[in-house]
């Protein structure tokens, strides 16, 4: 075959990207599978009642997720129900996705028991009925997992920075729609249309308890796009902005991060002995407060260095000032990002108010 005719049909096979710009290589090598060219090897044969796409020119998990579950940000879960796709940067027209997400369906309910008579229920002796599993569902909003804080565990450099703004001369903050300027450009490696976090530094994170760093705290700003680069510096639109953005701010390449789901199950109570696994303490809270309670972001010294990944559980307590007494259980937590050795929670129920330096159990 001649090369331009090999040109024509890889140009006419290039999948869809979930994110554009710092992808891995396409998988090799392509094979004929039916009608298509793919490097994977695709199911053809599905669970009963599974809603099945095909993959067309032009679609990404990103738009998929949209269509189909209600928010791009959801896109792993398409991922997570297709591990034949070895890369999710890469899809293939013609490939098959299972695109509902698996979830566990509650029991059918038992038979209700005869009547009895009232006058002979001894009301300490009614049990409440156990909890049926539930759907899944997210454990918080795209503003939890863009909006509050990262950890730099590893010292990774963050070169580029927010120089100036195009209403710098007459204001001092800045806000979606604004334009500002970087120190990065196409010498750099800064192409239009990259994306990039903001961050506002606030320092070294101390372990509450030992003392010890966890690494240098940035509270998340907003996004940014770029619009044109030059040689060592672009132009760029804030996109969003959580915060104030200012002149010094600095900035992470853009990933997107999904809002985990979950099957809620009822929490732990004061009578749940202590269950063996991994416990760590709550090392940050939102807004550098030390106290908070429903709904409050927080940041754990927990990662996936100890198994630790989004949409798990823990189960918050405070050790009992009465030396042997049982622990005090304050609340649960769902886990929405993780990093090496830490991870941030948003607090789903808390009985009384929970500290920075609290306990917390892998549910």
């Amino acid at each position: 075959m001649k090369r331009t005719t090999w040109f024509v049909i890889l140009v006419s096979l290039l999948p869809a990207l979930v994110v554009a710009g710092g992808v891995a290589p396409p998988p090799k090598p392509l094979h004929k599978v039916g009608q298509h060219w793919t490097p994977y090897t695709p199911p053809s044969t599905f669970p009963k009642g599974a809603k099945v796409h095909v993959i067309k020119k032009g679609d990404t998990l990103w738009d998929l997720a949209q269509q189909y579950l209600g928010n791009s940000y959801l896109w792993p879960q398409i991922w997570e129900r297709n591990p034949y796709i070895r890369d999710s940067h890469w899809i293939y027209p013609g490939d098959p996705l299972v695109v509902d997400i698996a979830v566990a369906k509650a029991p059918a309910p038992k038979p209700a028991p005869s009547p009895t008579p009232v006058a002979q229920v001894t009301p300490a002796l009614v049990k409440p009925a156990a909890a049926p599993v539930g759907e899944a569902i997210p454990l918080g909003n795209t503003s939890d997992v863009y909006c509050f804080a990262i950890l730099n565990e590893s010292g990774e450099a963050y070169p580029f920075r927010v120089m100036s703004a195009e209403k710098g001369p007459y204001q001092d903050s800045f806000s979606e729609g604004d334009i500002i300027y970087i120190n990065g450009g196409t010498a750099e490696g800064v192409r239009a249309g990259d994306r990039f976090f903001v961050l506002e530094s606030r320092g070294e994170l101390r372990h509450p308890v030992s003392g010890a760093s966890m690494g240098k705290l940035y509270r998340q700003v907003g996004q940014i796009k770029v619009l044109c680069a030059q040689k060592h510096s672009s132009i760029c639109e804030i996109v969003n902005a959580c915060d104030p953005v200012v002149v010094g701010n600095v900035l992470k390449p853009f990933k997107p991060i999904p809002v985990p789901l979950a099957i809620k199950t009822p929490p732990k109570t004061r009578c749940d002995a202590p269950n063996g696994k991994p416990t760590g303490v709550i090392a940050y809270m939102q807004d550098g407060t030390t106290m908070g309670g429903d709904s409050t972001l927080v940041m754990l010294d927990l990662g996936s260095a100890d198994g630790i990944y989004p949409g798990m559980f823990v189960t918050i307590y405070r050790d009992n000032p009465a030396v042997g007494m049982p622990r005090l259980v304050l609340g649960e937590a769902g886990i929405l990002t993780t990093g090496q050795h830490y991870s941030t929670a948003k607090i789903l129920s808390a009985k009384a108010s929970i500290h920075v330096g609290d306990h917390v159990e892998v549910k």
